[in-house]
């Protein structure tokens, strides 16, 4: 089950969603909105200016007062797009507890946080088969949705890129996009970025790791499978192996960290460990992405 309890519920429908760049909003009905006019915006927060901000929301005063560069977050009012992205291949089925867990726990608490507030929430499972499910507007139809996420396993063996690509000839995403995986792509971030990001988008990825893949708890010699390709190598863990896997693993996320971020996308890596409750409101609401 996906924990999503209904005091955790009434505790994420205080919360929507805070945008990094300006969309285009629309209207109640589906009708597109002239660029400025009809949107409404509430502010929300500060943060640091990063590269890829919207410049007109630059805080100036900020500037003055505190010699840095500041960002005026907004909650948008209008009907937002939401489009959530779960990575199902088979590595997002390792660790204990599994990614996948949280995985589609975060997807069924962002889509419940979407629902309340208004907004259009559409989920796509990169599974064998790329399903797509809505939560629908009825408490019956939201509960239906839930079950279909929590009964979807997590077993493609297809590189994240190929999934993508077969998501683009599906859908034109619009709007807010989160990917929710471990990002464990041989091709890296720039590839993944350019699929999800573009004119009247905003990208959020959060990137889910298990404890044993953090701090390994390894000795002695081994024989580790790939669990999606198949391919197996013999090792022999030493310390100056777990040195080696730590500082390359760091690079890992400090590259997805930097070229999300020179792109003015979203990233945050979670421990599959977290609670649902922990990850949303102790790690996605205090880093921006959530008021």
């Amino acid at each position: 089950m996906t924990a999503l309890g209904g005091d955790l519920r009434a505790r994420l429908a205080r919360l929507d969603f805070v945008l990094r760049r300006s969309l285009p909003g629309t209207l109640r009905g589906d009708r597109r909105a002239p660029r400025r006019k009809g949107i409404s915006l509430e502010f929300a927060d500060f943060r640091a200016y990063a590269p890829g901000d919207d410049v007109r929301h630059l805080d100036w005063a900020s500037l003055a007062r505190l010699d840095q560069l500041l960002i005026r977050l907004y909650h948008d009012e209008e009907e937002l797009n939401l489009n959530l992205v779960v990575d199902m291949s088979r590595s997002m089925a390792y660790g204990t507890p599994p990614k996948r867990d949280l995985a589609i726990g975060l997807a069924a608490a962002l889509a419940w946080i979407g629902r309340v507030r208004g907004h259009r929430v559409e989920a796509w499972l990169l599974g064998d088969d790329l399903e797509h499910a809505r939560p629908g507007a009825s408490t019956g139809a939201f509960e239906a949705f839930l079950d279909r996420l929590e009964t979807m396993p997590a077993t493609s063996t297809r590189p994240l890129i190929e999934n993508l690509d077969q998501l683009r000839l599906r859908t034109r995403l619009r709007g807010l996009t989160v990917l929710i995986s471990d990002l464990f792509e041989p091709a890296g971030p720039r590839p993944v970025l350019k699929r999800l990001m573009g004119p009247r988008r905003s990208l959020n990825l959060l990137q889910v790791l298990a404890p044993e893949e953090l701090e390994p708890d390894l000795e002695g010699d081994l024989l580790l499978e790939d669990m999606e390709t198949g391919e197996a190598v013999e090792i022999t863990w030493t310390p100056p192996l777990a040195e080696i896997y730590r500082r390359r693993l760091a690079g890992h996320l400090a590259t997805w960290a930097e070229t999300a971020r020179r792109r003015g996308a979203g990233w945050i890596h979670l421990n599959s460990r977290l609670s649902l409750e922990d990850a949303v409101l102790n790690e996605l609401a205090p880093k921006g992405w959530l008021a």
